[in-house]
């Protein structure tokens, strides 16, 4: 049986998890786009850039709730372990990724609407980057239905 530290620990590292794959993505991206577009894409440079920095906030204020939440203490980074911080800690993620899931969808729109370069541009040997950077941002925005999952097979 799953108890809610099992859960709130599994929380913490998916979410960190996808935030980190989204980010690592979207800096990739970017580097490419840049390298390969010959100053042809600036507008779709900008937007990447700018889901980019939106992403690198949305990891900052995760880093926070794992500080001010998440562990017993900063110095420690001990995960907290008593059922009312546990569930402290859940409810208050659960209020974060609630804000951050209509910014998310946001970013995903603005990668999903602006002119984006040949895929020659953003490919490589395991995909489109392009593509990979939105399914990453997707995985966040549905991050409940993973929880969902998960909360029924345990």
């Amino acid at each position: 049986m799953q108890t809610g530290g099992d859960l709130l620990w599994r929380v913490n590292n998916e979410y960190r998890k996808r935030l980190a794959q989204a980010q690592t993505f979207l800096d990739l991206l970017e580097q490419m786009v840049l390298a390969g577009s010959g100053g042809q894409h600036q507008h779709t440079l900008h937007a990447i850039h700018y889901v980019r920095e939106q992403i690198e906030v949305l990891v900052e204020e995760h880093r926070d709730w794992r500080r001010d939440y998440y562990y017993e203490s900063p110095e420690t980074k001990r995960m907290v372990q008593q059922n009312r911080s546990v569930n402290r800690a859940l409810s208050r993620f659960s209020r974060m990724h609630t804000q951050h899931e209509s910014r998310l969808h946001d970013l995903y729109l603005i990668l999903n609407e602006v002119v984006r370069p040949h895929p020659d541009v953003t490919r490589v040997p395991s995909g489109d980057l392009w593509e990979m950077s939105q399914f990453a941002l997707y995985d966040l925005i549905e991050f409940n239905d993973y929880l969902a999952q998960y909360t029924q097979a345990g």
